[in-house]
This record gives C-alpha cells, sequence and structure tokens, in this order.
C-alpha cells in the first residue's frame, strides 16, 4: 500500500468515527431535551392538580357551610341557564330568568339559592365529598364510591374525575343488581338520577361551566 492509498484510508477512517461521535452527540442531545420536556409537562401537570385539589377542599367547605356567598364565586354571572338542566324552581324565578332572556344574574342565584339548592340535589356534593378523598387526586385522576344499603332498591354513586384543565363531580343513584335479583317481580326498583358538574381551572381557580342533569 502506497503512501497516498494509506493517508485517503486513515482519512475515512477518522471522518467515520467523527461522523458517529457527532450522531451519538446529536441523539443524546434529543433524548436529554425530550426528557426535560417531559419533566415540565409533569410537573405542568402536577401543579395544576395541586390547585384543583385545593380549590376542590374549598368547594367542600363552602358546601359543608351551605354558604352561598361563597358558591357563587364558582359561577361567573350572568350564568347561560343552558348551561344547567333548569326548568321550574320557582314562579318568580323562572320569570325573572325568561324576562332576562334565560340569563341569570347573581342577584338572582342568591336571592333564591335554596330552592336551586334543593332543586339540583346539591346536598350530593356533600355526600360527594364524604365518599371520595380529594386528596388522592394527586395520584389517581378519577375516584369513584357507592353506597349500598341492604334490602334497597337503590344505591348512591359518587365520581370525581379530573381530565387535563376540567373536573367533573357527580353523584346519583342506581339500581341496586341484588335487589334486582331478589325482587324480580318489580319493573322499576330505583328512581334513577344523576347529577354532573363540570367545572375548569382558570388561573387558580376552578369556574363552573356546566351542568347536565340525567333521570
Amino acid at each position: 500500500m502506497n503512501k497516498f492509498v494509506y493517508f485517503i484510508w486513515l482519512l475515512l477512517l477518522v471522518s467515520a468515527g467523527c461522523n458517529q461521535q457527532s450522531g451519538s452527540e446529536k441523539n443524546g442531545s434529543a433524548v436529554t431535551m425530550k426528557k426535560g420536556l417531559q419533566e415540565q409537562n409533569e410537573d405542568s401537570i402536577a401543579a395544576k392538580r395541586i390547585l384543583m385539589i385545593a380549590e376542590l377542599q374549598r368547594m367542600q367547605q363552602a358546601f359543608i357551610a351551605k354558604d352561598v356567598n361563597q358558591i357563587e364565586k364558582y359561577f361567573d354571572f350572568p350564568l347561560a341557564d343552558s348551561s344547567m338542566s333548569m326548568f321550574d324552581v320557582n314562579e318568580e324565578f323562572d320569570q325573572v330568568r325568561k324576562t332576562n332572556g334565560g340569563m341569570i344574574s347573581r342577584e338572582l342565584f342568591i336571592k333564591n339559592f335554596n330552592d336551586i339548592y334543593d332543586y339540583f340535589q346539591m346536598g350530593g356534593f356533600n355526600d360527594l365529598f364524604k365518599a371520595v378523598n380529594v386528596a388522592e387526586l394527586k395520584t389517581n385522576p378519577k375516584l369513584e364510591s357507592e353506597s349500598h344499603v341492604e334490602d334497597e332498591g337503590c344505591y348512591s354513586f359518587y365520581i370525581i374525575q379530573i381530565d387535563g384543565d376540567t373536573v367533573s363531580l357527580q353523584y346519583g343513584t342506581n339500581s341496586d343488581p341484588k335487589y334486582r335479583e331478589a325482587h324480580p317481580d318489580q319493573e322499576e326498583v330505583c328512581g334513577e338520577s344523576a347529577q354532573q358538574w363540570t367545572f375548569k381551572l382558570e388561573g387558580n381557580r376552578l369556574r363552573f361551566i356546566k351542568e347536565v342533569t340525567a333521570g
């Protein structure tokens, strides 16, 4: 092998080694960047969860106290009645609401809160918060609980679920399968119903988005 050929061969080896090292460095840099972004995303999700849990705990205290001045802070007014399954609350409330084009003012909400509370069975919020530990949302985005009473046709269910910036709270009743099995002659063993409330984290506060009633 003459010196010229040997020199070319040596140059190719060095170049290949450099390219391999450069490629490894690029791949390593990409992996590091991806890992960093993933960690930032996880930190952001964890921070949101902590805020949402704190808000839910404040909401829990507001409903325990049945404090309308605290509860109304989760709603943006005027509130469109299309965001709630609202029909016949009381005669005065319904008339004013219709006159206002289906919009509910803060004053109207506060004045009629007791009837609104009963209409939407808001006592279910207290039962929901008793049935699940919202602190567990830090590691589990969905919490569920059921309450069965022996020889009763209905059982109660409770669900809190976080999805990104939103959290849904659901409570209601369903037919107990054991009771239904023991009473096959009864066509309807439970007046099934459910309320689902959806809130969104905006800044540091949860804001009401929509309520849906079934049953």
